[in-house]
C-alpha cells in the first residue's frame, strides 16, 4: 500500500468521501510535523483501531504569539512522509496556511475561561488558534476517532470540552506519554535542546515524579508536593519555571489535596527552549494507561464515594468506563454505562459467594432496564431470566448470581459487530477473575456464544459448531472447561437462548444449578 500526499481541502475531503462510501472507520491523527516516537505511538493505535488513518501535517500560525517560534519551528516533511509511509499511513493531509485559511476567513473559537489559565495565561490566544484549526480539520476530514497525546493536557480538556459542547461527532481517544530514556516527555521542540540543556530538561520529569513518589507514600498535600517539585527544578539555574500546578483534571483548577486522578502539571524554559509536562497520580503499580483513565474519568463526588473500594474492582471500573476500543464501531454507543462492576462494591461483599455467572448479550442502553440499577422493577428479560435459573426475585439472584454481558456498551444495531465482541472479551476476562469459586456459567445467546468459544476459549471459527444446531435437541447444551484463571478446576458451561432476543426459549437450568431455595 502506498500512502497519498493530500495538499488541498477539495481533495481531503473527497478521500474522506470515498472511505465513508466503502464503509470504513476514518481515524485522524493531527500533527504539525517533525514527528517523533509520541507522534508515531498515535498512528499505531489509530491503526489498530480504524480501517483507514489520516495523519495531518499543519503548523498552524493562529496557535503562535507574536514573539514564539513559529518560524523556526521545526520542519521536515520528507522525512515525516518516509515515517509515515514505513507505517503505511493511508493519507497525510499537508495543506498550505491558505488551503486551511484562505483570504477573507474570520471565524475563530473561543474556547471559554478553561483555555485562560495554565499554557492560556502564558500564551494568551494560543488555544482560540487551536481549537479553531481543529474544527476546520474535523469537518475537512470527518474522522470517526481523532488521536491525541497526553503530554498537551490542557489542549486535551479542551478538545474533549469543544467536542461535547458542539456535538461534534468525532470521538476523542488520549495516549500516554512517550519519553525519553532520562524520562525527558518526547517533543518536536527537544530539538533544539543543546547537550547541556538537554540533561537540564530531564528534570521536568523528575520533579514530577518525586512528587508521585512522595503521594505513594501518603502524602497528598499539595503545597509540599510542590514544594519538592520547585526543589528540583530549583537545583538547575538554566531551568527557568513558567508555572507549576497540581490541578483538578476537569477544571484544571488547582487542589489542596492531591487524588488518584490529579494531574501535576509544568511548563519551564531550558535556554530558549520552551518545554511543558504533566504527571497523573495514582496508586503504586498502576500504568501510564490506568493514570489516564483516572483523569479522563474521575468526577468530584466519586472521589469521596469511592474512597474505600476494593482497588481490583475500582481498576477494572475505571478501565471499563473509559475503554474506547470500539470508537471506530459506529453501532456501539460509547462510554459504556451499565456494567456489571459498577456495582460489586455494593452488591457482592463477598466475590467468593458467586457461584454461577451469567453472560448476557450487549449491556441496556437505559439503566431502567438493568436488574442492578432498579432491582424492584420487572421486565420480560429479567422474569425470564430468573425462570431459566431458578431464583425467586433480585435478592435471591445476587445471593449466588452475577449478571455481566458479552460487550459492555450498548449496540444499536440488531447485530453486535465482531470487533466489539473481540475488544470486550478482554474486560469478560477480567471480570471472571474476579469471582474465585466460579461453578457455572450460563452463556445467553448467539453473541455471547461466538464472543465465548472464540475469544474465551480461543477455538478456531471453523471449529464451532452453529449456536442453532447446538442447541436443537434439548434447547440448551452444556459443556465442561477449565479455566486458567479459575486455578484449572472444572467449570461447566451453559449455553442457552437469550430470553428476550430470540424466538425459541430454554427450559430452566434450576436442576443443574442448585439454585432453588
Amino acid at each position: 500500500m502506498s500512502t497519498r500526499w493530500v495538499f488541498t481541502v477539495s481533495e481531503m475531503i473527497s478521500f474522506a468521501a470515498e472511505t465513508r462510501a466503502q464503509a470504513k472507520s476514518l481515524a485522524l491523527v493531527p500533527t504539525m510535523g517533525a514527528l517523533h516516537e509520541g507522534h508515531l505511538s498515535l498512528v499505531r493505535q489509530a491503526k489498530m483501531q480504524c480501517d483507514v488513518v489520516v495523519v495531518s501535517i499543519f503548523v498552524n500560525p493562529m496557535q503562535f504569539g507574536p514573539t514564539e517560534d513559529l518560524a523556526r519551528y521545526p520542519r521536515n516533511p520528507e522525512k515525516d512522509f518516509e515515517l509515515l509511509q514505513s507505517l503505511k499511513v493511508h493519507a497525510v493531509f499537508a495543506p498550505s496556511v491558505a488551503e486551511v485559511f484562505p483570504a477573507g476567513f474570520s471565524t475563530f473559537v473561543d474556547p471559554g475561561p478553561i483555555a485562560t489559565v495554565l499554557e492560556g495565561a502564558q500564551r494568551p490566544g494560543h488555544f482560540r488558534g487551536v481549537a479553531t484549526v481543529l474544527l476546520r480539520l474535523f469537518n475537512v476530514v470527518r474522522p470517526d476517532v481523532a488521536f491525541f497525546g497526553q503530554k498537551d493536557f490542557q489542549q486535551v480538556v479542551i478538545i474533549r470540552r469543544l467536542v461535547e459542547d458542539l456535538n461534534l461527532p468525532v470521538r476523542i481517544a488520549v495516549c500516554p506519554i512517550v519519553r525519553e530514556a532520562d524520562g525527558l516527555a518526547m517533543s518536536s521542540r527537544n530539538a533544539y535542546l543543546k547537550a547541556l540543556d538537554r540533561r537540564a530538561a530531564a528534570l521536568l520529569s523528575r520533579g514530577l515524579k518525586r512528587a508521585e513518589e512522595m503521594t505513594q507514600a501518603g502524602e497528598t498535600d499539595t503545597q509540599k508536593l510542590l514544594g519538592e517539585m520547585h526543589r528540583v527544578f530549583d537545583a538547575e539555574p538554566s531551568l527557568q519555571l513558567d508555572y507549576a500546578a497540581i490541578v483538578d483534571p476537569a477544571k484544571l483548577e488547582p487542589v489542596a489535596e492531591a487524588v488518584p486522578g490529579s494531574v501535576a502539571l509544568v511548563a519551564a524554559h531550558v535556554g530558549n527552549v520552551r518545554l511543558i509536562d504533566n504527571l497523573i497520580f495514582g496508586p503504586l503499580g498502576s500504568t501510564p494507561d490506568m493514570k489516564l483513565q483516572l483523569a479522563l474519568t474521575i468526577r468530584a463526588a466519586d472521589k469521596e464515594r469511592r474512597a474505600d473500594a476494593r482497588p481490583e474492582i475500582e481498576r477494572l471500573r475505571i478501565k471499563i468506563e473509559n475503554c474506547r476500543d470500539c470508537a471506530a464501531v459506529s453501532s456501539i454507543s460509547l462510554p459504556a454505562r451499565e456494567f456489571l462492576v459498577k456495582y460489586l462494591q455494593r452488591d457482592y461483599p463477598d466475590l467468593g459467594s458467586t457461584h454461577v455467572l451469567v453472560i448476557g448479550g450487549c449491556a441496556p442502553l437505559h439503566s431502567a432496564a438493568s436488574p442492578y440499577s432498579h432491582p424492584e422493577t420487572s421486565n420480560l428479560f429479567v422474569t425470564r431470566l430468573y425462570d431459566l435459573l431458578g431464583v425467586r426475585d433480585f435478592t435471591d439472584f445476587k445471593a449466588r448470581c452475577a449478571l455481566t454481558d458479552a460487550t459492555r456498551c450498548h449496540a444499536t444495531g440488531n447485530c453486535v459487530d465482531e470487533r466489539a465482541l473481540e475488544y470486550c472479551a478482554k474486560h469478560l476476562r477480567e471480570e471472571l477473575k474476579l469471582f474465585p469459586n466460579l461453578q457455572s456459567i450460563v452463556v445467553l445467546g448467539e453473541y455471547a456464544y461466538l464472543q465465548f468459544q472464540r475469544h474465551i476459549l480461543g477455538r478456531q471459527r471453523a471449529n464451532i459448531i452453529h449456536f442453532g444446531e447446538l442447541l436443537k435437541s434439548k434447547g440448551w447444551a452444556q459443556e465442561t472447561v477449565r479455566l486458567p484463571w479459575q486455578g484449572e478446576r472444572d467449570v461447566r458451561i451453559f449455553y442457552c437462548y437469550h430470553p428476550t432476543f430470540e424466538s425459541r426459549k430454554s427450559p430452566s437450568l434450576a436442576a443443574f444449578l442448585g439454585l432453588k431455595p
